[in-house]
């Protein structure tokens, strides 16, 4: 893997938000959605919170690195990766849910899940490659803009549709809402702003900021939520206007961190896991039920420890099971892609 064509600052991005997946799942998985917030539970909250970065890193991160795309033929080959270890990981979850739960092995029971995303957490690869056909002409939109100002627009008026609601709305209707579910398409125009213009935030006063934002997010769960289950709704989901700030300032922070003097070895491990980061996420979907409800049990990983005990084992074998279906892709691409399909793309 030659290092000098990577932005290393970019796969720390998608190391942390990969990271940050098999970390907000915890909560799915070990029952917190089921007891009820009490002031035991409020550290806990925190972490949630600050968790569901996650996916909102990983949507900033393809604006930023797709933005000067175009429409073309080869742009359209790029999506083969995605799709190939997305079905590799179908076959795979396919054979666990066989040997594991009664379920049949058949390729038309399983190639039936795969094209109905009924695969783990398969729904990130339904939007995405809805996104990835949307691009190009995103692109055109977001770069015939004349300036800054009218592409600074163009991200307030997504937000004001996308991720102001779930705030406003919590307990009156101040802003439509029909619009929240396209929050991958603000982010998307987040991560295309940030690549054309260098925004810099001193680093003490971004730690700060993401403390401050962190707690105020922190607290309007707690409150929403205290003395019931917790409280998943709009003002807390994936697009809200707390998530989009908290977004924003964790991926300037990594973005302008000086990585310069990382030791080698450690920018080859953060590479690496970049390139795993998809299989590591779809994967995860296998270890999380083999572990949470195989291996353990919810009350024996809830609470802050049990997220130490579990995670990062969770981190290890996705990383494996990823690694594996790299390496299959890698000798298919090398042994077929590469030399009939990629030249229909090309040509």
């Amino acid at each position: 893997m030659k290092l000098t064509k990577r932005n290393i600052n970019i796969d720390l991005v998608k190391c942390v938000a990969v990271y940050l997946v098999l970390s907000v799942h915890f909560f799915a998985n070990n029952g917190f959605y089921k007891i009820a917030i009490t002031k035991d539970n409020f550290t806990g909250i925190g972490f949630r919170t600050f968790f569901m970065i996650c996916v909102p890193l990983f949507m900033v991160t393809t604006g930023y690195l797709m933005k000067n795309k175009e429409l073309s033929k080869k742009y359209y080959y790029g999506v083969i990766r995605v799709i190939m270890i997305y079905v590799m990981d179908g076959f795979l979850y396919a054979i666990y849910r066989h040997l594991y739960y009664p379920e049949p092995f058949t390729i038309k029971h399983t190639i039936n899940m795969i094209l109905s995303f009924d695969i783990g957490y398969s729904w990130y690869i339904e939007m995405y490659l809805g996104l990835f056909l949307l691009i190009p002409f995103l692109n055109l939109i977001f770069n015939n803009l004349k300036d800054q100002k009218a592409k600074t627009v163009l991200v307030l008026t997504m937000l004001v549709l996308t991720a102001f609601p779930g705030i406003f709305n919590t307990n009156y209707h101040l802003l439509p809402a029909w619009w929240t579910r396209l929050y991958p398409i603000s982010y998307y125009f987040l991560g295309c702003y940030l690549k054309e213009y260098d925004i810099k935030i001193n680093k003490v006063a971004n730690i700060i900021l993401i403390i401050i934002i962190l707690e105020i997010s922190t607290m309007i769960n707690i409150r929403l939520s205290f003395g019931n289950r917790f409280v998943c709704d709009a003002y807390n989901d994936w697009g809200c206007i707390l998530n989009v700030i908290l977004t924003f300032l964790v991926f300037t922070l990594i973005l302008n961190t000086n990585l310069d003097k990382l030791n080698h070895r450690v920018k080859r491990v953060i590479a690496k896991v970049s390139e795993l980061s998809l299989g590591i996420y779809l994967t995860s979907a296998i270890i999380d039920d083999l572990l949470y409800y195989n291996y353990f049990r919810p009350w024996m990983v809830r609470g802050i420890t049990g997220y130490f005990k579990i995670v990062p084992l969770v981190f290890i074998l996705s990383a494996s099971l990823s690694m594996i279906i790299n390496t299959v892709y890698n000798f298919i691409n090398k042994l077929f892609i590469e030399k009939y399909i990629k030249p229909l793309f090309f040509k």
